[in-house]
């Protein structure tokens, strides 16, 4: 099989694997899924001695020796499985030559800009879809239905409509336990006789950081002991933030 020649453009290499490893790591991927699509890429067009090292605000990357190293500062790390799909397919499509650069670049860029895949309305119908369901998985019944899937509703909102206008950790998930917990008491006080907690666990649901603790432990079984824990502690701060929201009708009841 002959060996695929080197790109003559060495930037235009360097700008795709940026801008595909800034999409997945924005986008909540695990640091040995970024830095395997920087090496996939680089190895692909050619480039054997690229060096790239990956932490939770920060891709460090140089296409081969003698060449300056290229920093990008990651500002925020979301949630978007769908980019992290798209990226991946981009990046197979590399690999086995039947996607160009220039047109891997051009469908990168796209893929960046479109920062809502989905409409907000349908994020909160499925959070309070999962709320719903959760009651019935902790031993919930029909008389608290209104009230976990509202609680859950409005909890989302709040949280996840202050993360989009500020960058920052606890207060969002603070304030959105406490309005799951504020909802919940007043719901309980309604329907007197059925146990507050399946409520309360259903409510939260939608705003526990489920996929930032997988992709902690993927970055733990890979041995990138950084993230690991840069992870870990961010997902142990974000659950202090909910416990201390619903702490607040606990002391009311």
């Amino acid at each position: 099989m002959q060996q695929h020649k080197r790109h003559p453009d060495p930037e235009l290499v360097i700008d795709v694997i940026l801008k595909a490893s800034r999409i997945l790591l924005d986008s909540g991927a695990e640091t040995t899924r970024v830095e395997e699509t920087m090496f996939y890429i680089s190895r692909a067009m050619g480039y054997h001695q690229s060096q790239g090292y990956v932490v939770s605000n920060m891709i460090n990357f140089s296409l081969e020796h003698g060449r300056d190293s290229r920093i990008l500062r990651i500002d925020a790390n979301g949630t978007d499985l769908t980019k992290i799909h798209q990226v991946n397919a981009i990046s197979r499509k590399i690999c086995h030559h039947t996607l160009s650069l220039e047109e891997a670049h051009r469908e990168l860029k796209r893929i960046e800009k479109n920062n809502i895949p989905y409409k907000f309305s349908t994020a909160i119908f499925f959070a309070a879809v999962i709320s719903f369901c959760f009651l019935f998985l902790q031993g919930g019944t029909w008389a608290d239905v209104i009230t976990a899937v509202v609680a859950g509703t409005i909890g989302f909102i709040v949280t996840e409509s202050i993360k989009k206008h500020f960058l920052i950790l606890f207060i969002p998930d603070f304030l959105g336990a406490a309005a799951v917990g504020i909802i919940t008491y007043l719901g309980h006080k309604l329907t007197p006789g059925t146990d507050i907690m399946p409520v309360l666990i259903a409510g939260i649901m939608p705003i526990v950081p489920g996929v930032l603790i997988t992709t902690a432990i993927q970055d733990l079984l890979g041995s990138h002991m950084i993230m690991f824990t840069a992870k870990a502690l961010q997902a142990l701060v974000i659950s202090f933030a909910i416990g201390s929201g619903i702490a607040i009708p606990l002391f009311l009841n």
